[in-house]
């Protein structure tokens, strides 16, 4: 689960750093195309006028109804006067800044007068920047800007050149509104996950919880169990031990190797219904108190039967004293039909009956016990579980489990 969470939080700052980079990106590139002069041309001689409604920027021309003259008293040389009236009109979505026109005539022109703007003559040029005050930034579309103009005759438009700077600015690009998106979505799912983690938290809290009232649930049940046979005192607590170093070796892990230790504690729930007289007797049993202590098998499984919590726990108890060759009890079952759990504690629980004191006897030692597991092996015992336990007596396991859990 920690990985998990690693893993995800991984992913989270991995995505952020992208969208960042990328609106990085987006900001620092509509900043350098807002830098970019651009530049628009027109010339008479190789195209019509663009019209206003050109999808490019375009200036036109024009003198007013009854405002052009001729006055050679005041201008010998250049007689010919007029108002000239031009405008820009501009249509891109991108507005247009820092921006100023070259206005090629044929014939050199000499200015008067002129409004909305600074008027530069060189030859047949004009050169025109709009006063900021007055620019169509700020006033709109279309910006009109003029001179009263004399020439040696009526003035005509050659070509312009029109430059200035586009402004791009971030929100006007689809790939902005695109990471905005995106960003929306990512904190959405940001906050989702912490919900959800939260969420997650407290279930584990929970479950760890109720992990925790079953374990001593079934620990307080289990010492109920030991304490009616004083000989048998913590005989639960190792043979689960056992069993679970048993399968942890076989490669049982993770939920089913709890449950299997689970099963172990509580293989003996049955002795709780078996009479003290007959259970703490001081010697050998006969063949009809036999008969009863072997009904502990029956009993516990009844009494576990509404124990779901745990999967198969009844396992445990109702077929620990199963044989592999089918001679054992309650039920006669053999081989692999016998369920693996109850395999496993059935060599755990012989183990430390064998290794443990009774009324009637003393413990077996340890090559009494290892000649026991070999030779009944493939008889009593499934053939594939002894050799674990033996590795575990050999390596001593049961010597620390005993040391731990002497009874």
């Amino acid at each position: 689960m920690r990985r998990k969470n690693t893993g995800l939080a991984l992913t989270f700052v991995l995505s952020a750093a992208v969208i960042a980079l990328t609106f990085a990106g987006v900001l620092f590139y509509a900043r350098e195309e807002s830098s970019r002069e651009c530049t628009f041309t027109w010339d008479s001689s190789t195209e019509d006028m663009p019209d206003e409604d050109s999808a490019r920027p375009c200036i036109s021309m024009s003198i007013p109804e009854g405002k052009e003259w001729m006055d050679i008293d005041l201008h010998k040389d250049v007689p010919y006067g007029a108002q000239y009236d031009f405008v820009l009109y501009y249509n891109p979505v991108r507005k247009l800044k820092n921006w100023s026109v070259e206005l090629v005539f044929q014939t050199e022109p000499v200015i008067d007068s002129s409004w909305n703007g600074n008027f530069e003559v060189s030859g047949k040029t004009i050169r025109f920047t709009p006063d900021p005050n007055t620019d169509f930034m700020k006033f709109g579309l279309p910006f009109g800007f003029g001179a009263v103009m004399y020439g040696q005759a009526k003035l005509s438009l050659q070509s312009y050149t029109l430059k200035g700077v586009q402004e791009l600015r971030a929100q006007d690009m689809p790939l902005f509104w695109i990471l905005v998106a995106l960003s929306f979505f990512w904190v959405s799912l940001l906050i989702a996950a912490i919900i959800s983690r939260s969420r997650i938290h407290r279930f584990e809290e929970q479950q760890e919880r109720d992990r925790l009232m079953i374990d001593q649930a079934i620990m307080t049940f289990t010492n109920f169990i030991d304490a009616k046979d004083p000989y048998t005192k913590g005989h639960s607590v190792r043979v689960a031990l056992y069993a679970k170093e048993i399968a942890r070796r076989m490669g049982i892990g993770g939920e089913e190797l709890r449950n299997l230790y689970y099963e172990a504690l509580l293989h003996d729930a049955g002795k709780i219904g078996i009479p003290d007289a007959i259970l703490r007797k001081p010697g050998r049993l006969t063949a009809e108190e036999y008969g009863v202590i072997k009904t502990h098998t029956t009993i516990g499984n009844e009494i576990l039967m509404k124990f779901t919590a745990i999967p198969n726990v009844r396992d445990g108890a109702h077929y620990h004293h199963e044989r592999w060759d089918g001679k054992g009890y309650p039920e006669g079952l053999a081989g692999e039909i016998i369920p693996r759990h109850a395999r496993i504690i059935c060599v755990a629980d012989s183990f430390d009956a064998m290794s443990s004191h009774r009324a009637y006897r003393d413990p077996f030692n340890r090559e009494k016990i290892l000649d026991e597991l070999r030779s009944n092996a493939g008889s009593q015992f499934d053939p594939n579980i002894v050799p674990v336990m033996v590795d575990m007596i050999e390596d001593g396991f049961t010597d620390r489990v005993r040391e731990e859990e002497p009874g």
